[in-house]
């Protein structure tokens, strides 16, 4: 594989650290969820872990606050609305954190219950995780640069996403 590896037992560890490191520096009423592909038992990945701070409604300045002073850089919402994307800020303590995509977003954001959905999702679904791994080292395999892995993947992530928005609204309307 070129652009993702095997999956790695580690991340789900590296995660927790980091997970750690940062509730110690986010208000109490914050939660840090492990997110994306590396949370996915057995799914192939990028090395990187992928991190949702769900936060209480109109506590975004606060957070953003916040991670600036644990050494993180606000790099807005990248176009995706409800989502803020943060990064370590260069020869800070969470720079030399395990390699992360960092996000907030508040507790009602469309993003955050997408992020959840995908993920349970497929933790629920072993065979759809299955195909998706495949699908994954298919796309890796054929792709000449990372652009065209993550083009060539877009359309199965476009089928799971749906799905596990369906399995998410229906599950949630029997809770």
């Amino acid at each position: 594989m070129k652009y993702i590896t095997d999956y790695n037992p580690n991340w789900i560890s590296q995660f927790e650290h980091i997970a750690n490191w940062l509730r110690k520096r986010l208000p109490s009423n914050c939660h840090v969820h492990h997110v994306g592909s590396t949370s996915i038992i057995g799914m192939p990945a990028k090395n990187i872990v992928d991190i949702d701070i769900e936060c209480p409604i109109g506590s975004m300045s606060a957070i953003i606050k916040a991670l600036k002073l644990a050494g993180y850089e606000h790099e807005g919402d990248k176009g995706i609305l409800g989502r803020e994307a943060f990064r370590p800020k260069e020869g800070t303590e969470a720079s030399f954190l395990y390699p992360h995509h960092l996000y907030a977003c508040e507790s009602n954001a469309r993003e955050l219950y997408k992020h959840l959905a995908f993920k349970n999702y497929l933790l629920e679904n072993p065979k759809k995780a299955e195909w998706l791994a495949k699908h994954k080292i298919e796309c890796d395999n054929l792709a000449e640069s990372r652009n065209e892995y993550i083009e060539r993947k877009a359309a199965s992530y476009e089928v799971i996403t749906a799905d596990s928005l369906k399995w998410a609204k229906k599950n949630t309307a029997h809770a």
